[in-house]
Formats: C-alpha cells, structure tokens, sequence
C-alpha cells in the first residue's frame, strides 16, 4: 500500500506471526485486520533509520521461521 507518512501497511500470509514477530523487538505494529479490505494488513510505525532496519530484521526472522 503507498504511503506519505512515518508508517507502511502491509498485508501477510500470517500477520499473526510478523505481528509478534515485531512486538517482540519492541516495533510499534498495529493489526488492521478487521477493517473492511485489510484482511492480513499490519501497520507498522517506522522513524529512524535503526527503526527501519529493526522491521527488515524482525519481517525476514519471520518468515524464516515460517
């Protein structure tokens, strides 16, 4: 989904899993999941560049474990 703003949302296979994949790393990810159209849609906040990394990290960590 495009975004302007300091967060993207995307959509998983098993946003239960990259939702607590990211919790566990101290991510600020919130579940879309019930809205209208998001099914499987996490919203994740991102700031600084260490921020950024920390959510690539914690994504494919999850999807390994996968």
């Amino acid at each position: 989904f495009p975004s302007d703003a300091n967060f993207v949302l995307v959509q998983f296979r098993d946003a239960r899993r990259a939702l607590e994949a990211g919790k566990a790393v101290g991510l600020l990810v919130r579940d879309f999941s019930n809205a209208p159209g998001l099914e499987g849609c996490l919203r994740i906040s991102i700031g600084t560049p260490a921020e950024n990394d920390a959510v690539l990290a914690a994504l494919a960590a999850s999807r390994e474990a996968a």
